[in-house]
């Protein structure tokens, strides 16, 4: 049994004590996760949404291009087919989530919803903060260095895209820019997912959102202890059901590729990185410094399965 705090909360504006929603005047409860790409945000946004008293709404970010049936996004959504999503590009996105909560009260009789968004981006929450009635919270969803390496390095293979990536990796972290030129991949990539997960926590401290960090380990290997701590954050209490995610019609997108996956309610971890990343390239990264006292500022080391706690760490556990 894992023995450390496995949500870890920087908690700056009393993140337990929202509205029951019996006060018609209180603003609007919405949680937005962040992170990067292939992080495992539709699996959390699946067990959050899943409460008796969340609505998930997926990657709202992308209501237009889905709504205009664009399918280059590899999701199926809720946006053409539920009321609760109808008409919403006439109206401004500072609005969206105001309007979406209204529907579920009248709609779904859930008396103060918690509006679960999937969206990962930081300029879709600075448009959402336009908001008046908005009462934000943020997830920093952070999955292990070493697992996104691997997937980018499959996913950017050709080579124009890799001397794209290390071009504009170079240019996004100007203190590395002469090791992002001249090292192999991995180092690209290593940099790529340390300059994106810096600027969601260099966004939170600036913005002082009450927020959590969950890493992806926790939310695959103890799902119901992560749901325990994390649900109080907002002002709830873990529930069952939310195990059973498959059973909720309140999801908003779902990854197509695991549609069938969800529908069983079933997790299942991703570790191809452990035999198919290079060794070599593996060390490097969990020797990386600036990975390194990146994710000692949150807590947390690369594991042996996953980023986990520094008190794990010094308890023993694996």
């Amino acid at each position: 049994m894992l023995l450390a705090s496995f949500v870890r909360v920087r908690d700056n504006a009393g993140m337990e004590n929202w509205s029951d929603g019996s006060d018609t005047n209180a603003m609007n409860r919405v949680v937005i996760l962040l992170g990067t790409n292939y992080s495992g945000s539709h699996l959390l946004s699946h067990l959050l949404s899943s409460h008796s008293a969340c609505v998930g709404v997926g990657e709202l970010h992308r209501y237009t291009q889905l709504v205009a049936g664009d399918t280059s996004a590899p999701v199926v959504s809720q946006y053409t087919t539920s009321p609760l999503f109808a008409d919403l590009e006439g109206l401004p996105i500072s609005r969206w989530h105001e309007v979406i909560e209204q529907r579920i009260r009248d709609q779904l009789a859930i008396p103060a919803p918690v509006i679960i968004d999937n969206s990962k981006k930081i300029r879709w929450v600075e448009q959402v903060a336009q908001g008046s009635r908005l009462d934000l919270r943020i997830v920093h969803l952070l999955r292990d260095p070493r697992a996104l390496v691997l997937r980018w390095l499959n996913t950017y293979g050709a080579a124009k895209q890799r001397r794209t990536q290390r071009i504009r990796v170079a240019k996004r972290v100007p203190s590395r820019a002469v090791r992002i030129l001249l090292g192999n991949w991995s180092t690209v990539f290593t940099y790529k997912w340390l300059r994106e997960n810096r600027q969601i926590s260099q966004f939170i401290a600036r913005t002082r959102y009450p927020h959590a960090v969950v890493t992806y380990r926790d939310m695959v290997f103890d799902t119901q202890s992560m749901l325990t701590r994390l649900m109080p954050r907002f002002g709830l209490s873990f529930e069952p059901a939310q195990l059973r995610f498959g059973e909720s019609n309140l999801h908003g997108t779902i990854k197509t590729a695991h549609a069938q996956v969800v529908s069983q309610s079933e997790i299942r971890p991703d570790l191809k990185w452990q035999t198919q990343l290079d060794q070599s390239a593996s060390a490097a990264i969990v020797g990386n410094k600036d990975v390194v006292n990146y994710l000692k500022s949150l807590g947390l080391h690369c594991g042996s399965n996953g980023l986990q706690s520094i008190v794990d760490k010094a308890h023993g556990v694996s």
